[in-house]
């Protein structure tokens, strides 16, 4: 059974593809590529920076590690996409930052708990939901977390067989196991321009048809 493609616009919360503190890794495993990142900022946070915005002072959510999942693209029951069909994360929130969003009294409150003491939490998103998988227990490692994510895809996309790392994100591009072209300077910087040139009434569609350039 085909699996939707996330519209990413309904998810501002959700880790940006792409975005990674570190050239993070790429994994094949049969008809999917899957991204492991590092510290990826929100979405919300990468469409403001691309259409010149000011972002936000603190996020209210912030994610140590991140998977997303991709169709390779020539594979793809919908054709060539840069979107994902599955984001799997862990998250932690400020609770301060979210309340001083929401206007709350309760940021008095909760400014005695730091961010780095509130719970982990397991999220995945797809194109139908975000759903809360209770609190991660192990180690915030990078191995821990590849672990729990690469467990959770299997599951869900109900993957046989084992995955195969081809190197990192960067890699992808080009590689004869995922179906992505190589990535060529003139048209990213392309659509890059055509995303700063038409900041305005139309940049958030503008942003999402650069996915698709990608």
């Amino acid at each position: 059974m085909p699996h939707d493609l996330i519209e990413m616009k309904q998810w501002p919360g959700m880790p940006a593809p792409w975005s990674s503190v570190d050239p993070g890794e790429a994994w094949v495993w049969g008809d999917y590529v899957a991204l492991f990142r590092t510290k990826p900022i929100l979405l919300a946070e990468m469409m403001a920076k691309m259409t010149g915005q000011r972002g936000m002072e603190t996020p209210p959510i912030q994610y140590p590690f991140a998977m997303t999942v991709f169709y390779q693209k020539d594979r793809s029951p919908h054709g060539p996409s840069g979107r994902p069909i599955l984001v799997a994360a862990l998250e932690r929130m400020n609770y301060t930052a979210a309340a001083k969003m929401r206007g709350t009294p309760s940021a008095k409150v909760l400014s005695s708990t730091p961010a780095r003491d509130a719970p982990v939490v397991k999220s995945l998103f797809t194109a139908e939901s975000r759903s809360n998988l209770g609190n991660f227990v192990g180690e915030l490692t990078r191995d821990c977390a590849r672990s729990h994510f690469l467990n959770l895809i299997k599951q869900h996309l109900s993957l046989v067989g084992e995955p195969v790392k081809i190197g990192a994100m960067a890699d992808i591009h080009g590689h004869p196991d995922t179906g992505w072209p190589a990535k060529e300077t003139k048209k990213s910087s392309g659509c890059l321009f055509v995303i700063i040139a038409l900041c305005g009434t139309i940049a958030h569609l503008t942003i999402w048809s650069f996915l698709d350039c990608i």
